[in-house]
């Protein structure tokens, strides 16, 4: 699973990640494979809260010389995608458990894909920024921990997570 995540990471630049929407904004899967479908897919379901970003996406983005971007919309939609992936494949298991959870407290599907999300972010940070493996036994123990906590303080609770700071 961890490398499924490094090769979704290193596989769609930016300037494929715009090619991509252009055909998701036509609604033209034709010729993608079932990864980049489902990261098409994944666009579309974002639209209306991303169309500004994506048109406007700086395809010229260099991490080494603006570490901090205000916000990247393609790693969103990648985060999003490899949840779905996740999911999909029931890999790892405590990702279906987590999802499972916040869907019996009525979150939608898509919220409960972004709550997954915003623990899988801290992850991918040190994955993309500190050029740390995976830790998919920490990402794991996080997803059953937070699974029966109240998701509204999610954000909250991530950022005093002592398993976090043991991490990074």
């Amino acid at each position: 699973m961890d490398t499924q995540i490094s090769n979704l990471l290193k596989s769609v630049s930016h300037e494929q990640m715009a090619e991509l929407w252009e055909k998701a904004k036509e609604r033209n899967f034709e010729g993608l494979d079932d990864d980049r479908q489902r990261l098409a897919k994944i666009m579309v379901d974002h639209e209306d809260e991303l169309i500004r970003q994506f048109d406007h996406a700086d395809l010229t983005y260099d991490p080494e010389l603006n570490p901090e971007p205000d916000y990247d919309p393609f790693l969103h939609i990648s985060i999003h995608t490899i949840v779905e992936t996740q999911l999909d494949e029931n890999d790892p298991i405590e990702a279906v458990a987590f999802f499972n959870a916040m869907r019996r407290q009525k979150y939608s599907r898509h919220d409960a894909v972004h709550l997954i999300g915003q623990i899988l972010g801290y992850f991918i940070f040190e994955v993309m920024e500190n050029k740390k493996p995976f830790d998919l036994e920490t990402y794991c123990k996080l997803l059953t921990i937070y699974k029966s906590r109240d998701p509204k303080k999610l954000s909250e609770l991530l950022e005093n997570e002592p398993l976090l700071s043991e991490t990074g």
